[in-house]
């Protein structure tokens, strides 16, 4: 069942992301974005329920697989975004961004093959103050980073935020509700994945929606990934060798991705001037 919780939120965060992006280039003239008119929009709203969605499947993977491997929904994600985008606004990636999207996602999914079963997290002060401190320098570095326009360093910043989120869901001992509730690591899931929301759209004005879900993609994979064995989940005897190495291929597939042509600003038609006699 945990795989199918899995696919479902690849599914669903991919077709989510493209429709905020829709609902972001329908309304973003280039030098402002309307929030306002922005929340209301219907695909901003429909890409927001999905990526709701999406979320609630990829919590519940969590209670049932690894980390490493409900992470691969993220991943799995990515080619979900790349066809719908095609689809949708008839993008092409082109040779090197279709080979660029294909290793990035066999790199995370090798991550995935060499990780073990799910175990329990279990919940300590340095890991609370760990994640409350990561959630403050997401903040702090995204705002610079949006004051700068600087999209594919609000990219990183959003899969940071939303890789936060997923560890300290799987820090949240469910086993009380209530006091789940009220709890460091529900509080600290709560604003990162509002950061890694709020990084995320407006990281979709400077870069396309395929460079920017792939950069989000290796932020929000890799670090839990990599921190699986600290929370509680067994891994390969092959970790040690095959975790870098696919840190590196990801790392290179987003560098490919992220040289691709910045998004062109939706065109404002401007009302033809009249000529006022003197």
């Amino acid at each position: 069942m945990g795989l199918t919780w899995v696919a479902l939120a690849a599914v669903l965060f991919g077709v989510g992301s493209v429709a905020q992006a829709a609902a972001v280039r329908a309304l973003d003239d280039g030098s402002r974005l309307p929030w306002t008119s922005l929340l209301r929009h219907r695909w901003f709203v429909a890409g927001t329920l999905a990526e709701g969605a999406g979320a609630l499947c990829h919590v519940a993977a969590l209670q049932s697989v690894s980390m490493a491997v409900a992470q691969c929904a993220v991943s799995a994600s990515l080619a979900v975004t790349a066809l719908t985008a095609r689809a949708w606004f008839g993008t092409r990636l082109g040779v090197r961004g279709l080979v660029a999207v294909g290793v990035l996602s066999v790199s995370l999914v090798g991550l995935a093959t060499v990780s073990g079963q799910s175990g329990t997290a279990t919940d300590t002060v340095a890991l609370e103050i760990g994640l409350a401190v990561a959630a403050a320098v997401i903040g702090l570095v995204g705002l610079g980073a949006a004051i700068g326009r600087r999209g594919t360093v609000l990219a990183v910043c959003s899969g940071l935020g939303f890789a936060a989120c997923s560890t300290a869901v799987k820090l949240v001992d469910l086993s009380r509700p209530l006091a789940a509730l009220t709890s460091v690591p529900a509080l600290v899931a709560a604003a990162t994945g509002l950061l890694g929301c709020l990084w995320w759209t407006l990281a979709l004005r400077h870069t396309t929606v395929t460079t920017t879900t792939a950069v989000v993609v290796v932020a929000e994979v890799v670090p839990p990934s990599l921190l699986a064995p600290l929370l509680g989940d067994t891994v390969s005897a092959w970790f040690g060798v095959v975790a870098p190495a696919a840190l590196a291929l990801a790392a290179t597939a987003c560098v490919v991705l992220a040289r691709g042509r910045r998004p062109a600003p939706a065109v404002v038609e401007e009302a033809p001037r009249v000529p006022v006699a003197a």
